[in-house]
């Protein structure tokens, strides 16, 4: 597995993981690269060691959305970053290779290579850190959701839960509307398994825990790419859980503030019985 480790000492990296840019913080986030594309990194700051008798922190994986496509980046989830950091969990906020002209090369199948690596890369606890593999949440907005679902099911060690925010989830549906990012990011996937090995509808069973979270209120992915997916995942034989949020649009989930981003935060703590711990 390609890793190199950098120490993330520019001051928007100190922002990103954390809101106190302290020294602790300097010392303990680092860049990591998962592969030789400078696309391919991620920042990544080890879970708080707790006390004895006290659960181990999760680590979370973000993956950022964005259609897919340059100039979208880490950067549109750093404040989600910063509320992870803030509550002692663990941190993978990546970066992939992405459709466009500065993008690095992405698509099909470099984009969803490059997720199934960078959750690989927190689930195999290839870090050697102190990262509890069992506890490892997949958190996906947009796109970033639609890579958190088939990255953590394509991983050779799954995640314990993979989280859509606000996540396309049926790809074939969006190219027979025109949709010209799901155009782009499929253009090279063969004709005949296109959707099998790109739209996580077409691939289920998925075999890894489910949480979809969706505002009512949007109008750029519809809501129904989450509840008909859980409802074709449950059939499947997968566990699979849909929040939909009243009122709330597409980008509101990149506040930490947000309800979605609320409903994101009570599942992992009842998911690994944190609620006590709070």
């Amino acid at each position: 597995m390609w890793t190199a480790f950098d120490r993330a000492t520019a001051p928007g990296n100190d922002l990103e993981v954390d809101g106190e840019a302290t020294a602790s913080v300097k010392r303990l986030a680092r860049k990591i690269r998962y592969g030789p594309s400078r696309h391919q990194v991620g920042v990544y700051r080890p879970p708080k060691r707790e006390e004895t008798g006290r659960p181990a922190s999760p680590t979370i994986v973000l993956l950022h959305g964005g259609s897919w496509s340059w100039p979208y980046n880490r950067w549109v989830m750093c404040l989600l970053a910063r509320d992870v950091t803030r509550r002692g969990w663990g941190l993978f906020n990546v970066d992939y290779r992405r459709v466009g002209r500065l993008g690095g090369g992405g698509g099909w199948p470099e984009t969803f290579n490059d997720a199934r690596t960078a959750i690989e890369l927190i689930t195999n606890n290839a870090l050697g850190t102190i990262v509890d593999p069992d506890r490892v949440v997949v958190v996906g907005h947009s796109a970033g959701g639609h890579l958190a679902l088939i990255g953590s099911a394509t991983a050779n060690v799954s995640p314990a839960l993979a989280v859509s925010m606000a996540g396309p989830t049926d790809l074939e549906r969006m190219w027979s509307k025109g949709f010209q990012p799901v155009r782009d990011l499929t253009a090279r996937a063969p004709e005949s398994s296109r959707w099998l090995t790109t739209s996580p509808i077409h691939m289920l069973p998925l075999g890894t825990p489910i949480l979809c979270v969706h505002g009512e209120a949007d109008t750029t992915v519809d809501p129904s790419h989450s509840t008909a997916f859980v409802e074709a995942a449950r059939s499947a034989g997968d566990v699979a859980d849909v929040v939909l949020v009243p009122g709330e649009t597409h980008k509101a989930a990149l506040k930490p503030t947000s309800a979605i981003w609320a409903a994101v935060v009570h599942a992992i703590l009842d998911r690994f019985e944190l609620n006590t711990h709070v």
